[in-house]
Order: C-alpha cells, then structure tokens, then sequence
C-alpha cells in the first residue's frame, strides 16, 4: 500500500564516530537515508533531543537500536526525550538487538512512548515469547536480520585466497557468562581453535580482547587479509527478562573471578537454556562472503541462509572434524571455489541487500501508516528548517561534539589499546564501580 507521497521520517540514532565506527552499524544507518524512497533525516543525539527540534514536521518518527530504550537506557535517552516521542501523533517505529536482556524494561519502554511498529531480530515463532501481545496491545511486530551485505564491501577489489597473508583471522568480545551457551561460544571457538592448530603451521590472528577490536575500515581490510575468518551463529541462549540473572552471575563471578562457565551454567543458567531462540546469522558472515573470506563455523542453522560445506567450512563444536577442517585450510584452490560460489550466491542475492530491507522497511511504514491513519506532520517540512531547529538548539549541538570527541578519543586513537589494556587489569569486583562513572563522563 502506499500513501502516494514520499513520507517525512525522523531517524533517531546514536552514530560512532569516525573511526570508532563498527561497519555493521555505519551500514545499516545509512541505507535508510540511501535507498528509501521516502525523505530520510538522520539525527544523532544522547540522552536529550534538541530543544528546539518540532517533531511534527516530520510523519514518522523510527528510533534505531543505537538508541537503547530498556538497559542502559537512562545513558541514551532520558524520561524527557521519551516524553517527547509518546506525544508524537505520527507513526512510531523501534528498531532493537540485544535482545535478550532487560526485556521488561524494553516493554514498558515500548508502551510508554505507545510505539506502533517494532523490528526485532527476533525469530519468527519466537516473537510471542518475547514480545507477549498481551503487555503490548497494539504493537506489531516484524522480523529482520541483524544486518545485510554492505554494498563496500561488495565492490572491493579483494586478494585471491592464495595470496593472503593470514590463514584464519577472528575478533570478537568476550561475552559475560549469562548470556548463556550461545554467547559464550563466541570466545569458546577462538580458544579451541587456536589450541588445536597449535602446532599445523599455519598463520593465525585470533583475539576476543577488547583492545585488539578493528572499526572502520581497518575491519574490512583485515577480512580482507584472511583466507578464513572463524565465526558462530550470533545472539544469545538465555534471556533476562527483569534483569536478575545478570546481577546474580556478575556478582558471583566478581567474587568468584575463577569460576568457570560450566559451574556458572550449573548453578544459575540451566533452568533458562535455550527457552527461546535467538540464533540468527551474522553480519560479520555478509562481510566475509562479499569479500570472498572463506568461513570456518559452528555448526548451526544461521537463518537458513548458509549451507554448510557449499557456503561455509563446518566445524564442530566438540572439534571432532578438527583435522577435516586443517585440510581444507590448506587447499586454496578449493578455498577459492567456496568464496567464490558464496559471494554469487549470498553476497550477490537481492534477497541479502540493504535495498532489499530498507524495502521491507517502506513497505511496513506506509501500511501501517495508512491502517492506523496516522495525520501527516502539521509544520512544514525542510531540511532548512530542521538545521535551522539544530542550530536553535545551542546546549544539544555542545554536548554533540563533547560525547562524539569522548567517543573518537577513546575508540577512534591508538590509546585505546592502552585503556583497555589497563582496564583488563582492573578486578572484576572494581570494575563494577568504575563503570558508572564512566557512562556519567560519556554522557
């Protein structure tokens, strides 16, 4: 259905900096702007909208998940800015990740600024679990990936496998333990692997500490340097949905720092496993294949996208077919034929692109749009007067460039290895205080 006029849509977002900037998410902010057909005005902001910001020039308002609106949500948007959205009389749409934490304070988030339209990565059959229609009435809720093929990507000029200094590359965090199985996974592999290739000879770049993370381009190029990137299915085996658990197993760990996940597991997460499935592909997998970066992964479904053996190497996750997948990594020519044929057929399938999501996106917007009969925004609309209301909005334009230089100094220079090496050295049970007074300094 559509409305016959391309709608005015206010993009709510909290964008990194350069060169703080995680690719996944510069690329999902600016499909928006590049391939709707409706007029698209990105807004970054923290905490407080511009004062002198009218939303009603705009038909729609969409808070992306840059924006937390449940955990941590008092250090991205405050009771006022909220405020301002439950008054907002056109469509309102969220989009969440992360889903698996602090679920009850995303719902009353949700009903407190009456949110219309919610993307959620959220499997399908899993939604009502999460989302109960119950707490939510009125609320419709649409799936989608977490992230799709960036077209930059797509379009480099990439090494053949042969010819790529790195065997097996892998970043990643080290996920807390109450994320449960799935989350810990994503440092589990890493381990495995680098122990069980120990002695093969063969070039290896793993890490999951923090100060060794890529943004920006140095992330697609180190891809790029890998004849094979690790990886495993994204998301989370536990939710917590009042936020009890977490508090539970980190004070534990930050009085037992030795305890391991399986006593973690066994004494607090085994009731909760796998209730609801949040395993979902990857961004990181679009990235690899675009760049023709063979995958060596978990075993898993990874939204039915993936084929294993024809789009990815599997491995399991006992590393029984260890030696199987050494095999393959020496065989570039049989490398190159896997990248080669993922790249046609996932990297390069329209089903798989930001044009194709952010016609998903219209579609959803203007249905929902035209069903609830929302009024069009009663100011007019330019992108002159929206600086002009920026510009009228001297207090949000100063702590713009304060958080946003914060943010460059910390992830965007080298002291950021340095800072995180020193605070890897911080005990756990320390780091609990100090966390606070760094969201206060980064707001």
């Amino acid at each position: 259905m559509s409305t016959g006029r391309p709608l005015n849509v206010l993009l709510l977002c909290n964008r990194p900096a350069r060169g703080a900037d995680a690719s996944t998410v510069t690329d999902h902010l600016d499909a928006f702007p590049r391939y709707s057909r409706h007029r698209v005005t990105t807004l970054s902001f923290l905490r407080d909208l511009p004062s002198a910001l009218h939303l009603d020039r705009f038909d729609v308002v969409v808070i992306h998940y840059t924006i937390a609106i449940g955990y941590l949500s008092e250090h991205y948007i405050n009771p006022a800015a909220k405020a301002r959205v439950r008054d907002f009389r056109g469509l309102k749409v969220a989009f969440i990740q992360d889903e698996y934490r602090g679920i009850n304070r995303v719902v009353e988030a949700l009903n407190f600024m009456a949110i219309d339209l919610l993307f959620t990565c959220v499997p399908e059959g899993e939604i009502g679990k999460v989302y109960a229609p119950n707490l939510l009435a009125g609320l419709r809720a649409v799936n989608n990936l977490t992230g799709y093929v960036p077209e930059r990507a797509l379009r480099m000029q990439v090494a053949r496998i042969a010819d790529r200094p790195i065997d097996v590359g892998y970043r990643t965090r080290k996920p807390p333990y109450w994320l449960g199985e799935l989350g810990v996974e994503k440092w589990r592999i890493a381990d495995g692997f680098k122990e069980a290739l120990e002695d093969t000879g063969l070039k290896l770049d793993l890490s999951y500490h923090e100060a060794d993370r890529l943004y920006g381009i140095a992330w697609i190029e180190f891809v790029a340097s890998c004849r094979a990137m690790l990886g495993v299915e994204s998301g989370a085996s536990v939710f917590d949905f009042d936020g009890t658990l977490q508090r539970t197993v980190d004070e534990y760990v930050a009085t037992h720092p030795q305890a391991s996940f399986e006593e973690v597991q066994q004494r607090f997460l085994r009731p909760y496993e796998g209730r609801i499935r949040l395993n979902q592909i990857s961004p990181r997998c679009f990235e690899a294949a675009a760049l023709r970066t063979a995958m060596v992964l978990f075993e898993g479904e990874y939204s039915g996208i993936l084929e294993p053996e024809r789009h990815y190497i599997p491995l399991r996750k006992d590393f029984g077919n260890i030696d199987e997948v050494v095999a393959r990594l020496r065989q570039p020519d049989r490398l190159q034929e896997l990248v080669d044929r993922t790249y046609e057929e996932v990297a390069c399938n329209p089903a798989h692109s930001y044009r194709r999501f952010v016609e998903l996106f219209d579609a959803e917007v203007e249905q929902e749009f035209e069903r609830r009969g929302k009024p069009a925004g009663s100011k007019r609309f330019s992108r002159a007067a929206v600086r002009l209301d920026l510009v009228r909005s001297p207090a949000y334009l100063l702590h713009q460039a304060s958080s946003r230089t914060f943010q460059w100094l910390l992830l965007g220079t080298p002291i950021r290895k340095v800072l995180f090496r020193l605070w890897g050295r911080v005990p756990v049970s320390s780091r609990q205080i100090i966390r606070p007074l760094l969201r206060l300094i980064g707001r």
